[in-house]
């Protein structure tokens, strides 16, 4: 394919129309329609990750496997091979355009793991459904280059709490359709919601004015995305082979190898995939770890409540509640709840207590909430007051981190900076789960139902998410930005045209 050679102005300006409706009316029916797609395309990656949760021993049956851990890896691998390059090219060719080629990729995939003959191929389309978790990051930075600036902080927060809206169903849509269609039918489910953002995506969101004229750097791409899908490769066969095992240290270090590289060849490469100099200031690695932070205990939390709730109990009686795929909504649907409802709060309120409050706030809560679960989980309300505990972290820190994107780096670099920060999202939940597994792996127990995990290993998982919940406060306390005065004055598109 042919590129554009470098410009002196970087900014290619495209016809642009001030996003703001007649009269000075900001909440219009178009803008109010195109928050409500971005939201759903927001909502996606959570709500599958919690529908696939709730599938796994289902799917494992239907395959006769037990090697389910990678129907959670091969996405994660997936997206961090290519989240680096979707973000340039959402830079170069355009946000809206990259987000509908790629939801249209996710969506095939879904389609392809529905069908599967077989669980290779079911893997196929879980790798293309990988896609689907770079969708939240190109709408959020669509929405900073298209949104009235008024709007724009409610809005990228709704963008990603607003996923506690259907994590608050989507228990209950999971159950009905394990128990009722089998449990690959959450798959076609997963795909249709798909094709309707799409369409919503074509009549109502603008594509950005904002393009970058340079030369894509496929060296720097495939550095980038080998470091990450060598990492991901290695913790989702650490189990098997062993954390201190010849093989995961030579992943391990081939991974890191790579990402060496990258960094050695970005910093010469004129026009690099991502400017090297942007990531050592300190508002961009702060948010590189913060990001990396938040994620770890999510995910941890999302994956193994559900295995809680399924489980029978265990020896000792502290743990195990024996529910079916639809019981595991009583305890995750009050999550959920807790974590919309904190996000839109925090969301309305961005401008008067900014960011980093409310972030502050939610790492405590993940922390607490992943604590209690560590030490007290053999009662239903301890679980769900946990639970809401998580939620509510959950629902301060995803609204809060994109946010946080926002103001670390230029408009005109958005699209490369969310994909970095995503593929940091993704690398820390494949180590996190991963963490977590090997201590459960340490504690198990065999009833005529088959192995599971006992209390002292819950135990040890939800420390670790205890601990990465505590590198986030961290973190926070050195952090440059995320003020309310920062909130207010984010640069949008239209004031890097306008100069």
């Amino acid at each position: 394919m042919t590129t554009n050679p470098p410009s002196a102005n970087p900014l290619e300006e495209s016809e642009y129309t001030p996003p703001v409706g007649e009269k000075g009316k900001i909440w219009t029916p178009r803008w109010i329609g195109a928050l409500v797609v971005v939201v759903m395309l927001g909502e996606l990656a959570t709500f599958s990750y919690s529908l696939v949760g709730t599938a796994l021993p289902g799917i494992g049956l239907h395959f006769q496997t037990t090697d389910l851990g990678w129907t959670i890896t091969i996405a994660n691998l997936v997206t961090a091979v290519a989240v680096a390059m979707i973000g340039k090219l959402a830079d170069l060719r355009g946000k809206r355009n990259v987000l509908v080629i790629v939801t249209a990729l996710s969506a095939a995939g879904g389609v392809i793991s529905a069908v599967a003959p077989t669980y290779e191929v079911f893997l196929v389309g879980r790798g293309l459904q990988g896609l689907l978790y770079v969708t939240p990051a190109l709408g959020y930075s669509l929405i900073r280059d298209v949104f009235p600036k008024q709007l724009i902080a409610f809005a990228i927060t709704v963008t990603f709490t607003g996923a506690g809206a259907l994590l608050v169903i989507s228990p209950f849509i999971a159950g009905w359709l394990i128990d009722g269609y089998g449990p690959l039918s959450i798959f076609w489910c997963i795909a249709a919601f798909q094709v309707i953002c799409i369409i919503g995506v074509l009549l109502l969101l603008p594509e950005s004015p904002l393009r970058v004229k340079s030369r894509l750097d496929w060296v720097g791409a495939i550095l980038l995305g080998a470091g990450g899908a060598l990492l991901v490769y290695g913790l989702g066969n650490a189990g098997t082979w062993g954390w201190t095992s010849t093989s995961f240290v030579g992943f391990m270090v081939a991974g890191l190898a790579c990402f060496a590289a990258w960094i050695w060849w970005d910093s010469s490469f004129p026009e690099p995939i991502i400017e090297i100099s942007l990531l050592r200031t300190r508002p961009m690695w702060t948010t590189l770890i913060l990001n990396a932070a938040v994620y770890g205990p999510a995910a941890i939390v999302v994956s193994l409540v559900p295995i809680i709730v399924q489980m029978p109990r265990d020896p000792g009686g502290e743990i195990g509640f024996a529910s079916d795929a639809f019981g595991v909504a009583a305890y995750m649907a009050p999550h959920g709840a807790a974590m919309v409802i904190c996000g839109f709060i925090c969301g309305a309120k961005a401008a008067r207590w900014g960011i980093r409050v409310p972030m502050m706030a939610g790492c405590s809560a993940l922390a607490v909430g992943s604590i209690g679960l560590a030490f007290l989980h053999s009662e239903t309300w301890q679980v769900l007051l946990w639970l809401l505990f998580c939620g509510i972290g959950m629902g301060a820190t995803y609204g809060g981190l994109p946010n946080l994107v926002v103001q670390s780096a230029p408009p005109e670099k958005q699209g490369i900076t969310s994909s970095i920060m995503l593929s940091a999202q993704n690398l820390s939940s494949a180590i996190a789960v991963q963490l977590a597994f090997a201590m459960l792996a340490m504690h198990t127990f065999t009833t005529e139902l088959g192995t599971f995990f006992d209390s002292d290993g819950y135990r040890l998982a939800f420390l670790v998410s205890a601990g990465f919940a505590l590198v986030g406060l961290a973190i926070l306390k050195i952090m440059p930005h995320g003020r309310a005065s920062d909130v207010r004055d984010v640069r949008t598109a239209s004031d890097v045209i306008a100069h």
